[in-house]
C-alpha cells in the first residue's frame, strides 16, 4: 500500500482510540489528547488538507476521508479502533463507522455536527466573527492560547492565523453546501455499535437538541461536561475520564 503523507501522533498504551479531530484543533496535542494517552492508544491524525496533512486528488468529501482512515488503520496494523471525534470530527467518526463498521469496536461524539434539528440549527462557524470566538466556543471564559481568534501575537500572530484560515477552507469543503446529512438518520440506529455521546452543559455552536437526537438514534449512553463548546479544552480529565470509563467499560 502506498505510505500516506499525513501527519499522526500517536501515544499511549491500552485499547486503540482513533480520535478525529473538528473543524478547529487540527494537528493540536491537546491536554485532552495526554489524559486520554494515560489509558489508551490514542492515534490523532490530521486529517488531508488540515495542518500539515497533505491533501491527495481523490479526497474531495467525507466519504473519501473514509477510506482515507480505512488506509490509515491499515497501515497502522490495526484492525479494530475505538473511534471518537469531536465537532465536524464526530460526524467523520459516524461516517467511518456507517461504512467500515467491521473496523469500529465503538463510536463516541463529542458535541457532534451533521444532524439536522429542525429549528435548533448548529451554529454557522464559516461566517463568525473570530473575534466573538472566546464568547461562541467558551462562553466568555476562554481557555489561554485557545482561542481560535484573529491571529494577535498570544494566537501565533499571523502565520497562526494563516494555518486557522486554512483549516477552516478544507472544513468548507466538507460541510459548506450543508452542515448535516439526512441519510444519518436511518444509518446511525443500524450501526448497533456501543456509543457514547458527550456534550457541554451550556453549547452555543451545537445545541443540546442534537445531542439528544444523536443519543436517541444511537441508543447511547449521554453525559454532560461544564461550560461550552470549547470544553475539551477547559475540562480534558473530566472529558477523557468519561471516554476512559465507557471504552475500559467495554473490555471488562
Amino acid at each position: 500500500m502506498k505510505q500516506l503523507d499525513v501527519a499522526c501522533r500517536r501515544e499511549g498504551s491500552g485499547p486503540p482510540l482513533l480520535f478525529l479531530h473538528g473543524h478547529w484543533l487540527a494537528g493540536d496535542w491537546t491536554p485532552l489528547h495526554a489524559a486520554l494517552a494515560g489509558r489508551l492508544d490514542v492515534i490523532a491524525p490530521t486529517a488531508p488538507g488540515f495542518g500539515d496533512s497533505a491533501r491527495p486528488a481523490w479526497v474531495s468529501g467525507r466519504d473519501d476521508l473514509v477510506l482515507f482512515y480505512r488506509d490509515l488503520l491499515d497501515q497502522l496494523g490495526l484492525d479494530k479502533v475505538h473511534v471518537a471525534g469531536y465537532g465536524l470530527g464526530g460526524w467523520l467518526a459516524a461516517d467511518f463507522a456507517v461504512w467500515s463498521p467491521d473496523r469500529v469496536a465503538s463510536l463516541s461524539v463529542l458535541a457532534p455536527f451533521g444532524l439536522r434539528v429542525p429549528g435548533h440549527p448548529i451554529a454557522d462557524v464559516f461566517i463568525m466573527n473570530p473575534a466573538s470566538y472566546d464568547e461562541a466556543y467558551f462562553n466568555g471564559e476562554p481557555v489561554e492560547g485557545a482561542v481560535p481568534g484573529p491571529g494577535t501575537p498570544d494566537q501565533g500572530g499571523p502565520e497562526a492565523f494563516a494555518a486557522r484560515y486554512g483549516d477552516m477552507g478544507m472544513a468548507a469543503a466538507l460541510m459548506w453546501d450543508f452542515r448535516y446529512d439526512l441519510k444519518l438518520e436511518h444509518r446511525l440506529p443500524r450501526l448497533g455499535v456501543p456509543a457514547l455521546v458527550i456534550e457541554a452543559e451550556q453549547d452555543r455552536i451545537v445545541p443540546a437538541q442534537h445531542t439528544a437526537r444523536w443519543t436517541e438514534l444511537l441508543d447511547a449512553r449521554r453525559v454532560d461536561v461544564p461550560g461550552g463548546h470549547g470544553f475539551p479544552l477547559a475540562h480534558p480529565e473530566r472529558t477523557a475520564a468519561h471516554l476512559i470509563a465507557f471504552i475500559e467499560g467495554i473490555h471488562q
